[in-house]
């Protein structure tokens, strides 16, 4: 009688315990992003931040995505121990819990500067901060979107496509609409047009609507939320043929905070930083700075340029300007600038 009593009391501690695989399940939302070893990232693509969805299915097959509403492709996965294979990217699991995901790229013997940990958020199960307001026709709250708390569609970007059953107008629209709690489009209201017409803007909110929808969720409980697009349509020639061109933008995602580099300027750079690179390796040190110098003129968040500079810099016992360069890369918050900072330039 005693171990059937403390069978029975330790069977619910079982049953709700998960497996790294039953946690894995479910919609994953990129939250963050930084170098392994804690260094803010700094380049011209979004800093580790755009915009990507994991959502795994016990099946074997995660579909990933790079849009907020609309779902990518599905491929093949694998979770074994602290290795995630997702299609053929190999991933170190650094950290899964039941709303937590961090995974950074499986690279035996790289620098922990060099390796980038990105944070997944098991979303549509946390109370995800957003801005609500009460919309009378509904007799609710609806919330804001945003790259943390948004509806989906069932279906991936051409299903959107192929519920525009006409030739585009070429142009942009503004637009928002509501995904209730039961998935369906209300209030879709055009902000703003330039050369599109509106009848066609009309069309694309019914297309909107025509979609199968899945609404956002606070605390895995559907809301009401609201979304703001930009939408970009035109004609394309290809193989001869017109061919119907749309591309989407949402206004809540985070923007980058560094500007693209025009193609001619990045080789350009990169040229200056090779010969930075080898003329630091003969030892030919004031060259060195003058070509990493120019380097920065062009791209101004070229890390490697700044500490490849302070080394040349140090060689020429030019202190005062390597401590400069130590200071950047401290306030780009990379932590090995910060440290040569503090131990090398304390007055």
């Amino acid at each position: 009688m005693k171990y059937l009593f403390l069978l029975l009391f330790f069977l619910p501690l079982f049953s709700f315990a998960q497996t790294n695989e039953q946690m894995l399940e479910g919609l994953w939302v990129k939250a963050d992003a930084k170098m392994k070893d804690g260094s803010h990232i700094v380049d011209h693509v979004g800093c580790g931040m755009s915009f990507l969805k994991y959502s795994f299915t016990n099946d074997g097959f995660v579909n990933r995505s790079e849009d907020v509403l609309f779902n990518g492709f599905k491929i093949p996965y694998k979770l074994k121990g602290d290795t995630l294979v997702v299609g053929g990217t190999l991933f170190e699991v650094i950290g899964l819990t039941k709303d937590t995901l961090k995974l950074s790229y499986f690279v035996p013997g790289a620098e922990d500067a060099q390796l980038p940990v990105f944070s997944f958020a098991k979303v549509q199960q946390l109370n995800t901060p957003a801005k609500a307001t009460f919309d009378a026709s509904l007799k609710d709250s609806v919330y804001q979107s945003t790259n943390l708390l948004f509806p989906q569609c069932k279906g991936g970007f051409g299903s959107l496509l192929s519920a525009i059953a006409t030739r585009y107008d070429n142009g942009t629209i503004k637009a928002s609409f509501v995904i209730d709690k039961k998935g369906r489009v209300k209030e879709y209201t055009i902000l703003e047009l330039d050369s599109v017409s509106k009848g066609f803007a009309k069309i694309v909110g019914n297309a909107f609507a025509y979609l199968d929808w899945l609404p956002a969720r606070k605390n895995n409980n559907p809301i009401n939320s609201i979304v703001q697009v930009t939408l970009k349509c035109g004609q394309s020639v290809m193989g001869g043929s017109i061919m119907n061109t749309l591309s989407i933008q949402y206004q809540f995602l985070p923007k980058t905070p560094y500007d693209k580099l025009d193609p001619d300027e990045a080789e350009e750079s990169q040229r200056l930083f090779k010969s930075g690179l080898n003329q630091l390796n003969g030892q030919n040190y004031e060259k060195s700075v003058e070509s990493l110098s120019k380097c920065i003129q062009i791209d101004s968040i070229d890390l490697n340029a700044y500490y490849l500079r302070a080394m040349a810099y140090t060689a020429l016992n030019k202190n005062k300007e390597a401590c400069k360069d130590w200071a950047t890369l401290a306030a780009f918050g990379q932590v090995a600038g910060a440290k040569k900072l503090a131990k090398f330039c304390k007055n």
